[in-house]
């Protein structure tokens, strides 16, 4: 069977339809609710290929969270998308409890993100002479790579010799857009460039040593897309009525937790980051395949007194407010709640997702120290649809 192909629309609800039609007789099962949506396809170019409809993922809603950052501050109102029951009753509680306690307190420490292309020289003695001349050059390699967008920068570089083969990792600046797009073309252009000007043997674009898509230490060390971190020192009184333990059981717990951690050779020491930025990064319209890299992040404890202070720091948190799947109609509304949709939003919207995944953190520690983790998921979170329907 070969797909049906409308060649003066593919995006039109006339090649949705005639898409849906065929895969409904291949399987055998009608598929009315992928194509039931009131957007229009049309607005999909760019973001996807041989579209057959949309995928409603239900959005859920948490606040007040009380958010004291250098870009994000007052109270605001996060949504959720997911399927796990009890996620969104749980950051609600978590974020009620962050609030009650003053807040959560967010910056952002570093803007990069990297394409790292690799050069292929003669022998180890040209190796490192290109990675002199690159040094050299510099300047006019960053003016080649600027000529190509308004928006980004080529801010530095590392290289690494393996032998004969160079590998550079380039750092972009670039503004609110997530940027691969972006600096995939620049970085092409360098190549180019260089070709012409060095004897290289050969080159790749890319190496795998940006690390895009991926978790890595690298990207831990030296950051990729925003590196966020965030803390909230959780009263005594909040901590007992809302979160039903202490201070010093969930230190103690987080503690034993992360040489847990250790042990298995988890890169990162959190309870569930995933779940709050897969959530968010749905609802929101980011690359969901950012998750890998984004979800990699350290909580530390400390019990002083009878309060609890908690910080968490995410490394490589991958995010933009312009371009990619942003401005499609739910994902702009939900980006749009919390006042990020747009130029200017982008370390905004990750300081939103830091404090956001801090109150994700301190529900789940608390409540799996309470001894209440699995009574919140038969609550909340078993799906009992109506076998009469």
């Amino acid at each position: 069977m070969k797909l049906s192909k409308n060649r003066s629309n593919d995006y039109s609800k006339e090649a949705l339809k005639s898409r849906i039609e065929q895969l409904s007789k291949l399987s055998g099962y009608s598929l009315d609710y992928l194509s039931n949506s009131g957007i229009d396809p049309n607005l999909t170019k760019g973001n996807i290929e041989n579209i057959i409809g949309f995928s409603q993922v239900p959005v859920g809603i948490v606040g007040p969270l009380k958010i004291n950052g250098e870009h994000a501050k007052g109270d605001f109102w996060v949504p959720l998308s997911t399927t796990e029951g009890a996620l969104v009753a749980s950051y609600n509680r978590g974020a009620r409890a962050i609030t009650l306690s003053g807040g959560a307190n967010v910056i952002v420490t570093r803007d990069i993100i990297q394409r790292a292309p690799y050069f292929v020289l003669e022998n180890v003695f040209k190796a490192k002479a290109f990675a002199g001349w690159f040094e050299q050059n510099f300047e006019t390699l960053k003016g080649i790579a600027e000529s190509t967008t308004s928006h980004g920068k080529l801010e530095g570089y590392r290289a690494f010799i393996q032998g004969k083969i160079v590998y550079i990792r380039l750092d972009y600046f670039t503004g609110d857009a997530m940027g691969m797009n972006m600096i995939t073309k620049a970085t092409h252009e360098i190549c180019c460039y260089i070709k012409k000007q060095f004897p290289i043997k050969r080159y790749a674009i890319e190496s795998n040593m940006a690390v895009d898509k991926k978790p890595s230490a690298i990207n831990t060390i030296l950051g990729r897309g925003k590196s966020v971190t965030v803390e909230t020192l959780f009263k005594e009184r909040v901590i007992s009525r809302f979160l039903r333990t202490t201070a010093q059981e969930i230190d103690l717990a987080y503690k034993q937790q992360v040489t847990g951690s250790q042990l298995a050779g988890v890169l990162g020491s959190n309870g569930h980051v995933a779940n709050g930025v897969a959530a968010i990064f749905l609802a929101c319209g980011q690359d969901m395949a950012n998750i890998s890299e984004s979800c990699v992040g350290y909580v530390y404890t400390e019990a002083i007194g009878n309060d609890l202070y908690v910080s968490l720091y995410l490394p490589s948190l991958i995010v933009g407010t312009v371009g990619g799947g942003v401005s499609l109609p739910t994902q702009r509304e939900c980006l749009s709640i919390i006042d990020c949709y747009g130029s200017g939003k982008a370390k905004k919207f990750a300081e939103v997702v830091a404090a956001t995944v801090l109150a994700g953190e301190i529900s789940l520690a608390a409540s799996i120290v309470a001894g209440d983790f699995v009574t919140a998921h038969e609550k909340f979170g078993r799906n009992r649809p109506d076998s009469k329907k």
